[in-house]
Formats: C-alpha cells, sequence, structure tokens
C-alpha cells in the first residue's frame, strides 16, 4: 500500500538517474561538510562536540550515499522521495549547530531542490521548496535576527524558487519531447497505428497480463498489383483504409497495428468468437469504402488464439497466426482462417496420406 501510494510521486524513468543523483550528493555533501569540519576553524561551531556530531553525520551521508549507489535495491521506495526532505532537515540542523548564515551554508538547500525539481512530481516539489524556504529562514533568523537576514532570505528563497521552477519546466518541456520521439518511434508515419515496434511492446505486455486475447493478422490482397494498376497514390489509400476499419472496430483494450508493408495485425481481448465479429466489421468496413477503385481491396485475415496451446507466448501466437494467414491464401484468399481449423485440415491430411 505505501509502495503504491509512493510509486506515482517520482518518474518511473528517472528512477536509474534518481539513484545516481542521490548517491552523488550525498557522497559528495558528506565529503565537503566532513572536510571542512577538520580544516575550517569554527565550522562546526568551535566545540569537540560540535565536531563529533558533524563528522558523524558527514560520514553517515557518504555511507548513505555509497548504499544507493552500490545497493539501490536495498533502499526503501519511500527513500527516493523522502531523502530531499531529509536533506533539508540536516541542512539545516548543521547551520543552526554551526552557526552559519554565510552564503555557503545557504547555497547547500539548492541541492535538494534541484534533485526534488529534476526527479519527483510538481506538487511534491512545491512542498519542498516551501519546507526549505521556512527551514532556512528559521534558522538564520534564530542564529542573527536583524533587517539583513530578513533581505538575505528574501533574495535566497526568490532564488530558491526560480532556480526550482525553472528546471522543473526544462525537465517537463524534456519529457514532452521524449514523448513525442517515443511515440513518433512506435507509429506508422502514414497509417498512425503502432508500428511492428509498438505492437511486439503491447502483445507482450497483454499476454504477461493473462487473459484470453486473439491475434488478427491482416493482409491486403494482390497489394502489388493494386501499386501497379493503380498506383502508389491508390496503394497508400488502400493502406490508410485498412488501418482506419482496424482502429474503428477496435475496443478498448485491442491493439491494432501495421506490421510492415500491407500486412497488419490486431489484437483482440477476447475468445475466438469476438475477433471473427471484428474481422468480419473490418472486411466489411474495406469493402463499403467508396474512395478506392471497385472491388478493392479484399483482405486475407489469419486468426490465433491464446487458449490454443500453440499461442501462448508472443512468438507462438505469431507464428499461429501466420500459419492460419497462408491457409486463407491457400483457401483462395479474401476470407479468415482460425489456426485450429489450420491445424485440424493438416491432422486429415496427414491422416489421409
Amino acid at each position: 500500500m505505501w509502495r503504491a501510494a509512493v510509486r506515482p510521486l517520482i518518474h518511473a524513468r528517472d528512477r536509474v538517474a534518481a539513484t545516481r543523483a542521490v548517491a552523488y550528493f550525498l557522497m559528495a555533501g558528506g565529503s565537503v561538510v566532513g572536510t571542512c569540519a577538520l580544516l575550517v576553524p569554527g565550522f562546526a561551531g568551535g566545540t569537540a562536540a560540535g565536531l563529533l556530531i558533524t563528522e558523524a553525520v558527514a560520514g553517515a551521508m557518504v555511507a548513505a550515499g555509497a548504499l544507493c549507489r552500490l545497493r539501490p535495491q536495498r533502499v526503501p521506495e519511500a527513500f527516493w522521495v523522502l531523502v530531499p526532505f531529509i536533506a533539508v532537515l540536516l541542512i539545516g540542523g548543521l547551520n543552526l549547530l554551526t552557526r552559519d548564515v554565510s552564503v555557503s551554508g545557504h547555497l547547500y538547500f539548492l541541492w535538494p531542490l534541484l534533485y526534488a525539481a529534476t526527479f519527483v512530481r510538481r506538487d511534491f516539489m512545491y512542498l519542498l521548496l516551501a519546507t526549505a524556504s521556512a527551514t532556512d529562514a528559521a534558522v538564520t533568523f534564530a542564529i542573527q535576527p536583524d533587517a539583513k537576514s530578513a533581505t538575505d532570505i528574501a533574495a535566497l528563497v526568490s532564488a530558491y524558487t526560480v532556480s526550482t521552477v525553472v528546471v522543473s519546466k526544462l525537465r517537463g518541456r524534456s519529457e514532452a519531447l521524449v514523448a513525442r520521439l517515443e511515440e513518433q518511434a512506435l507509429t506508422d508515419p502514414l497509417t498512425g497505428v503502432p508500428n511492428r515496434r509498438g505492437f511486439d511492446i503491447e502483445l507482450t505486455r497483454a499476454l504477461s497480463d493473462g487473459g484470453e486475447h486473439c491475434l488478427l493478422i491482416v493482409d491486403v490482397d494482390h497489394f502489388k498489383t493494386i501499386n501497379d494498376t493503380w498506383g502508389h497514390g491508390t496503394g497508400d489509400a488502400v493502406l490508410v483504409r485498412v488501418a482506419a476499419a482496424l482502429r474503428a472496430a477496435a475496443r478498448p483494450g485491442d491493439c491494432p497495428a501495421r506490421l510492415g508493408g500491407d500486412e497488419f495485425a490486431v489484437l483482440v481481448a477476447g475468445d475466438e468468437e469476438r475477433a471473427r465479429a471484428v474481422a468480419a466489421e473490418v472486411r466489411a468496413a474495406v469493402a463499403r469504402a467508396s474512395d478506392l477503385p471497385d472491388g478493392l481491396p479484399t483482405l486475407s485475415i489469419g486468426l490465433a488464439s491464446t487458449a490454443d496451446r500453440a499461442g501462448t507466448d508472443a512468438e507462438a501466437l505469431l507464428a499461429a497466426a501466420d500459419r492460419a494467414l497462408y491457409d486463407a491464401k491457400m483457401q483462395g484468399r479474401n476470407r479468415v482462417s482460425s489456426s485450429r481449423g489450420e491445424r485440424r485440415v493438416t491432422t486429415e491430411s496427414r491422416r489421409k496420406s
């Protein structure tokens, strides 16, 4: 339950990058703090206790960073969201302990803020921004309650806000660009349906989720003749029309796609009866097309089901549907053939021989 609540707060594609960022921030921050405490007079408050506490915190930061880098799977998921808040409290506590109101003490608050702007959800980022600003102000006024502190905090909070928002906006633009590029990489540019790569991803995902699925492999009959007789413009129009018919027949959970050339596919969430209904709807829609030459095109369709033992994984399902498509062509094209029927015919032929 806790994992389900935490997971959406951090961007899934950034999990690896977030792991590295936390590791580097912790190790770098711990090293800087530990070194300054040893070499800079008065950095740890000028007391033995202050030095001991500072070095202990620095050592814990380096150790935690090393754990994140070397054993990220052992770190609880909540850590990736809570770590910027923990960092803000540690920075505030160390600044208070060392009575540090210098620029260097304030700048450490930018580290967790930049992490949040890059890796966590935007509303969570604003919560951290408010927490960091309030913590910095409280520590600063506790050490030096004067007008200069008020001016410094106003300038610092403005800098925190601008830096965080700008990085967050850039992240949003970058994610939108990546999403667009991913969509283009997985979509057929002519028809607008998923291409072979996109279909393979959806097929694997659907089969891993379980439930009965059927695969239709759709082939345009005599497509080369259509291109040679009517031209490539008409050939493209045929492909677009077939893709439109597939999209119209598909229901939520189905996935139409162009596998390449004049070959299409539809992954149907349901049994063979529903898959046959989809196939019939597609063939009827293409036959009714008024923007294509009379009689163009007809479709041969191969059907395979996960209920069939020959189609329990992606490779087997595709092979079974391909065999059924070949059977439809051998029977004269312009028809639907099932892998079950294809195997039955093959078995009967073997018995006769």
